[in-house]
């Protein structure tokens, strides 16, 4: 009724589960509660566009989600997450997917998580983009196997709460369904998935390894 659904609006989704949806949801140990996120309305700043990067945390099926935000950074260091994919498909329905969402944005700079076959899922995809005419740097990556995911996905929490994310009214399913598990994550007892969370803490540090102060110069001549 519109009765529920303006109240779904009205709260965050831990608030909502836990009110509605009988999954309670321990609030103090949220790593990304909703209201200590930044958002935007869709419409991005006119000038200034750095770079854009993706970053892939790869999935094959069977309850895991490919993971796959993509960012655009501005020279003020605001860094926007304009898209994501976020999909518990096999390969034949993400690749596809993955393939038309880079040919749109064609970011600068593309890393995916090496571990579980990522780098085969990497070189599949550039293949694709191949046949398209299409070259992009696509970089694979394995992740530390001194860190645990938790960890990092920790260490990584300042940098992507500084990051603007679509608001409610200008969310796809995926990216609804994105947002809904990073703002569930918690960092003390057990995640049911951690993928989102995991995506983002590749991408931030996929841009702290190349952000640094921007200079814009005007010409001499």
């Amino acid at each position: 009724t519109k009765y529920f659904w303006d109240m779904r609006d009205s709260l965050d989704d831990v608030s909502w589960k836990c009110l509605f949806m009988n999954e309670p949801i321990e609030r103090e140990g949220l790593l990304f509660p909703e209201d200590e996120l930044n958002y935007y309305n869709g419409i991005l700043p006119e000038g200034g566009l750095v770079r854009k990067y993706a970053a892939c945390d790869v999935a094959w099926g069977g309850g895991d989600s490919l993971s796959m935000p993509f960012a655009y950074e501005y020279e003020d260091g605001s860094v926007y997450i304009v898209d994501v994919v976020f999909n518990k498909g096999d390969k034949t329905i993400t690749r596809p997917i993955v393939v038309g969402k880079l040919m749109y944005h064609l970011p600068h700079e593309t890393e995916f998580e090496a571990n579980n076959g990522g780098d085969e899922y990497c070189d599949a995809v550039d293949e694709e983009l191949k046949k398209q005419n299409v070259r992009l740097n696509l970089s694979h990556r394995k992740a530390p196997s001194n860190q645990s995911k938790l960890s990092r996905i920790i260490q990584a929490a300042p940098d992507i709460k500084k990051f603007y994310f679509l608001d409610k009214r200008h969310r796809n399913k995926e990216y609804a369904a994105f947002m809904k598990e990073l703002t569930s994550f918690v960092q003390t007892g057990k995640n049911k998935n951690d993928d989102a969370p995991d995506s983002l803490a590749i991408l931030s540090r996929k841009i702290g390894s190349k952000s640094g102060k921007v200079e814009v110069f005007k010409r001499p001549f």
